[in-house]
């Protein structure tokens, strides 16, 4: 059925919708529905209309905010920017481990619109696992938009056919994220941090360009266990240091990636990626991740710089304090000394903290690092402020 017809069914009251997120965000159909406007007609006709977003890494084309009663956002990514200064839009300040109980609870849709693929008898996620499986395990209605070529590299079991809704096949395809080579700063801070690591353990990294330096420098086997799993991990393999299959809930990079991708058990759900009672136990589990501002105790800000937003929470503050728990394992916040002629150290965050100050265990800058384990307050602080000190 099309998908105007089916959200005509739902009027006269209340709706609160879903999107897909990640790199499989939906934007046409090949019926040339596009999701945007449809969703902005809907929502202005009915008056009611609540729309949910998870991490965004592509806009979605043609949407009027102001057609809908509620944007919530859960992860601010790059595509939700315009969204932003909307007087309906709400950024929800929650870690990525809190969205499944979230979804099946207090900001339970009432629908999931995503991306899938035929599986067996069933219908299998994509380029992405996230949030998606709990909603539908939850009870949430998925309304599935069928894509035979997208590639699949979910490692869950299918979702019954009749646990959905086929809407409509796919008109466009899995965001092609443009690779971006790490610059010489960010491999001078994957230098100070590979030797941290010890052999054999299981690493998380964020997506940008110290990820990337981080595998491509790395001389030593290790385990990819992250939210966002990159193109880096390519030339990890290639250069046989990449043991057993990676885990991470998204895919985020070229379509080289998607297609090495294909076919292998590696995304899961974020109540797997980012369980950090999982996480903690085992083999030692290291997270290293970056910051906008870091104070001088520690505390850690991803978000933004006052009102200007960059990005959400994430994961962040849930993979520091699994790294933190994990027997050897070690939280480390990487930054580079200045950004743009400033330094990220701020006497005062201009922000909440997105991570507390005590899952921070070392922080390191291109000039070297200072491990905070068994240091008080006044301690940190001597410490912080000598390795920001070295580079002024």
């Amino acid at each position: 059925m099309a998908l105007a017809a089916l959200l005509r069914g739902l009027g006269g009251r209340e709706v609160t919708i879903a999107l897909g997120d990640g790199v499989g965000a939906l934007n046409a159909l090949t019926d040339g529905t596009s999701l945007g406007p449809t969703l902005s007609r809907f929502a202005a006709e009915n008056g009611g209309v609540t729309l949910i977003l998870g991490w965004s890494p592509v806009p979605l084309n043609g949407l009027d905010a102001d057609a809908f009663a509620r944007i919530i956002t859960l992860m601010p990514g790059w595509g939700v920017r315009k969204l932003l200064p909307s007087r309906v839009t709400r950024s929800v300040p929650t870690s990525l481990a809190a969205i499944p109980a979230l979804l099946a609870g207090h900001l339970r849709p009432d629908i999931l619109i995503a991306r899938m693929i035929p599986s067996g008898d069933g219908l299998q996620f994509c380029t992405e696992v996230s949030w998606q499986r709990a909603a539908v395990d939850a009870g949430v209605p998925l309304w599935a938009v069928i894509d035979d070529a997208a590639p699949t590299a979910c490692a869950e079991r299918p979702v019954a056919l009749h646990a959905a809704t086929v809407i409509g096949r796919a008109g466009d395809r899995p965001a092609d994220i443009p690779f971006r080579p790490a610059e010489s700063v960010h491999e001078a801070l994957a230098d100070q941090v590979l030797p941290l690591i010890p052999e054999g353990a299981r690493l998380q990294y964020g997506p940008g360009q110290l990820g990337t330096a981080l595998l491509q420098r790395a001389s030593r086997p290790l385990s990819i266990d992250t939210g966002l799993l990159t193109d880096a991990v390519i030339d990890l393999e290639r250069r046989g240091l990449l043991v057993g299959q990676p885990s991470a809930t998204y895919l985020f990079g070229s379509a080289e990636l998607y297609n090495w991708a294909g076919g292998r058990p590696i995304l899961r759900g974020i109540e797997h990626s980012h369980d950090v009672t999982r996480l903690s136990r085992g083999t030692p589990f290291v997270a290293v991740n970056t910051a906008i501002e870091i104070d001088p105790v520690g505390q850690v800000n991803v978000e933004g710089v006052a009102d200007k937003v960059v990005g959400g929470i994430g994961g962040h503050p849930d993979y520091c304090a699994a790294a933190r728990l994990s027997r050897h394992g070690l939280s480390i916040i990487a930054v580079p000394s200045r950004f743009n002629g400033c330094s990220p150290l701020v006497e005062q965050l201009s922000r909440p903290a997105s991570t507390p100050a005590h899952d921070v265990e070392v922080v390191v800058t291109e000039q070297g690092y200072v491990d905070l384990r068994g240091a008080d307050w006044t301690e940190r602080r001597r410490l912080i402020g000598d390795l920001f000190d070295r580079a002024a």
